[in-house]
C-alpha cells in the first residue's frame, strides 16, 4: 500500500495499532472503574474490645463524623489539640476534624477505665473510620452485688461526708440508654448514666456537662414520678430510657408525685464553662400500677429554665 510523502505502511502494521489503542482503551475504563468502587470497600465500621494498654488509630476525614460507641456511658474526654472537633452524649463520641493535615490523641474515660487512640490527619472519605464499636465490659455478678452494704438513709442531702465512691461502688446496674444524640447548645445538659434498685431504693447516677458560658451550681435534683405520660411516641418497650429534651417537652402526663429523696451528692459544687461531673441521687420508690414508670429529675436553672431529664424505667 502507498501513502502519500513516499511513506509505506503495512495493513500487518494498521491492524496492530489498533489493536493496541483498543487494550488501551480497555484499560483505561477498568481504572476509572476500579477509582470509583474503592472508597466503597475502604469505608470501615469496625469493632475493638476495650483495653487501657492499647493506642486505637483512628482515621478521619474532613466534613464527616466518626462515632465511637463505648459498651458504658462516657464520663469524660480530652484530646490534645483544636483541629479536631470531639462532642459526646451518653455512650457515643463524635470525632470531626476541623483542619487538614493536623493529627493528635484522644482519650475516653468510662465508668471501668479508659479508652485511648490516635487521630490521624484528615485523609479521603474511602478509607475513613466511619464508626468504631466497643463492646459492653463484664458486669459484676448478681452475688458479688447483693453483699455490697446499702447505705444509711439518715444522712443529709448534699452532706460533703457522705462517701461518693461508696455509693459509685454500688452502681453496678443497669445502663441506661439515650436517645437524642448530640447535647443541646447554650445549655446545662443531664445524662443518666445507670439506674441500680434494690428494697425499695432507686439510685440514678447521671452527670451533667455545663454547655452554657457562664459557671453552673449544681444541686441534688427533685425527683417526681409522672403518672399517666403519654408521648408522641409509645413509651412501652422503652425501659431504660433517657428521653431527649425535644420528647420530653412535648410530653404529657395526668399528675405528678414527689418522691423522697434520701441522699444525694455531686463531685463538685461548681461546674465551669465545658467541664462535666458525676453526679448520684438515692430516692425511696413509690409503688405505681402504670407500666412503665416516667420519672423526672429536677436540677438547678442554667439561665434558660430548669434543668431536667426524664427517665423511663
Amino acid at each position: 500500500m502507498h501513502f502519500p510523502g513516499g511513506s509505506e505502511m503495512s495493513l500487518l502494521g494498521l491492524l496492530t495499532n489498533e489493536s493496541e489503542e483498543q487494550n488501551m482503551m480497555r484499560s483505561l475504563i477498568g481504572l476509572l472503574l476500579l477509582a470509583v468502587a474503592a472508597p466503597s470497600w475502604a469505608q470501615k465500621i469496625v469493632t475493638e474490645s476495650p483495653n487501657r494498654n492499647q493506642v486505637i488509630q483512628v482515621h478521619t476525614a474532613l466534613n464527616h463524623l466518626t462515632v465511637i460507641e463505648a459498651g458504658e456511658p462516657v464520663v469524660t474526654v480530652a484530646t490534645g489539640s483544636d483541629a479536631f472537633k470531639v462532642e459526646w452524649r451518653g455512650n457515643k463520641v463524635f470525632v470531626e476534624p476541623t483542619e487538614p493535615n493536623q493529627s493528635t490523641n484522644l482519650f475516653i474515660w468510662t465508668r471501668s477505665g479508659r479508652l485511648n487512640y490516635e487521630l490521624d490527619p484528615a485523609g479521603p472519605v474511602g478509607s475513613m473510620d466511619f464508626a468504631i464499636d466497643h463492646p459492653k465490659p463484664a458486669r459484676v455478678s448478681n452475688a458479688t452485688t447483693q453483699k455490697l452494704k446499702a447505705p444509711s438513709s439518715n444522712n443529709a442531702v448534699s452532706d460533703p461526708s457522705s462517701n461518693f465512691s461508696e455509693v459509685n461502688s454500688m452502681l453496678e446496674g443497669r445502663p441506661v440508654e439515650d436517645e437524642q444524640l448530640k447535647p443541646v447548645k447554650n445549655r446545662v445538659n443531664v445524662t443518666i448514666n445507670e439506674v441500680f434498685e434494690r428494697e425499695g431504693t432507686l439510685f440514678i447516677r447521671y452527670e451533667i456537662r455545663d454547655d452554657t458560658r457562664g459557671a453552673y451550681y449544681p444541686r441534688v435534683p427533685r425527683v417526681m414520678l409522672l403518672s399517666g405520660a403519654r408521648s408522641f411516641r409509645s413509651l412501652v418497650g422503652r425501659e431504660d430510657i433517657q428521653l431527649s429534651e425535644r420528647e420530653s417537652e412535648r410530653l404529657t402526663f395526668r399528675a405528678w408525685t414527689p418522691l423522697q429523696v434520701l441522699r444525694g451528692k455531686t463531685q463538685v459544687a461548681k461546674i465551669a464553662p465545658g467541664e462535666v461531673t458525676s453526679g448520684v441521687v438515692e430516692v425511696r420508690q413509690m409503688a405505681s400500677p402504670q407500666a412503665p414508670r416516667v420519672l423526672r429529675l429536677e436540677f438547678g436553672p442554667d439561665g434558660r429554665g430548669v434543668v431536667t431529664a426524664t427517665l423511663i424505667l
